[in-house]
């Protein structure tokens, strides 16, 4: 017995036609004929009925179709399977968008350099652009605040669940001998803001609402923008312990807010109807690890 025998008698089960189904399979009406003879043979009980030019499949080609049916399903589905892992490793890339860029550019400069095979891009997405399919389908990853996007769309793993918020000032500004702050204490002081559509705006927004005052504002700016302005003592700005840790913000002192105490919950998402890449699943756990690493949550300790 013979594999392609197996899809020869599949497919002349499925259409009980000999002409038409050897049109079907490229080969002749004599070689499909002999062919199923042959398997016929082989298992010792003819698996169709021929009345004239007519063929039925019998009783026994009922039970033995069953069989193969599904030998030959798993077979398709194998090799389907292969083929989408074959061209995912021909074409190794993955693409990934953040609403806060800062706090990933460490993890993303240690996995590309552990994985120097993957050609890796990544973009930065307002909140507008974050709840515009069209701007988010290209991206294997979103990684952003977990309210930031429809948690009906997309599956999602929490990377830093408690990132506290603080003020982040000077290293001679009057706030910066304190261990902790409440943000009503800052209430009068000059407020170097990123930008309106920054997903971190809104969050500095609503911890400013929280704490009951409307921030003064002397600036609107992008993250390398607000640091200098910070550095150079024209107003201070909220961050999370996470972002104070990167390098825009070195030489800085960074107070967490003793209240409000909502913390940026930091999450990787991805969409429910598109399977993950075999690369993209090793992303995924790297962060996972990366964040879940001693060395991590030292950078990052839970209040």
């Amino acid at each position: 017995m013979k594999l392609l025998q197996l899809y020869y008698f599949k497919a002349l089960a499925e259409r009980e036609h000999l002409t038409a189904t050897a049109a079907e399979l490229y080969i002749s009406p004599p070689s499909l004929s002999a062919a199923i003879s042959r398997l016929e043979t082989d298992l010792g009980v003819p698996l169709f009925d021929r009345v004239g030019r007519n063929i039925r499949l019998n009783d026994k080609g009922r039970q033995f179709y069953d069989h193969v049916k599904l030998a030959l399903d798993e077979l398709d589905k194998g090799f389907d399977e292969l083929q989408s892992t074959a061209a995912w490793n021909r074409n190794l890339s993955l693409r990934v968008a953040t609403s806060t860029h800062i706090i990933w550019e460490k993890p993303f400069a240690d996995y590309i350099c552990k994985h120097p095979h993957v050609a890796f891009s990544h973009r930065s997405l307002s909140l507008d652009q974050l709840l515009d399919s069209a701007e988010t389908s290209p991206y294997d990853f979103i990684i952003t605040h977990f309210t930031d996007l429809p948690s009906a769309e997309y599956d999602s793993r929490v990377l830093i669940p408690d990132d506290c918020p603080g003020l982040i000032v000077w290293q001679h500004h009057p706030f910066a001998s304190l261990d902790r702050i409440s943000l009503a204490q800052a209430k009068d002081e000059p407020f170097v803001a990123l930008s309106k559509g920054f997903s971190m705006r809104k969050y500095f927004d609503l911890l400013c609402k929280k704490a009951g005052f409307q921030p003064k504002v002397v600036a609107e700016a992008d993250y390398s923008l607000r640091a200098r302005l910070v550095k150079n003592e024209y107003g201070i700005a909220l961050s999370t312990r996470t972002g104070a840790e990167s390098i825009y913000l070195s030489g800085l002192k960074f107070i967490p807010l003793s209240e409000p105490v909502d913390t940026r919950v930091q999450t990787l998402f991805w969409r429910k109807d598109r399977k993950l890449s075999p690369q993209a699943e090793v992303f995924r756990d790297f962060l996972t690890e990366y964040f879940a690493s001693p060395a991590a949550e030292a950078l990052n300790p839970s209040i």
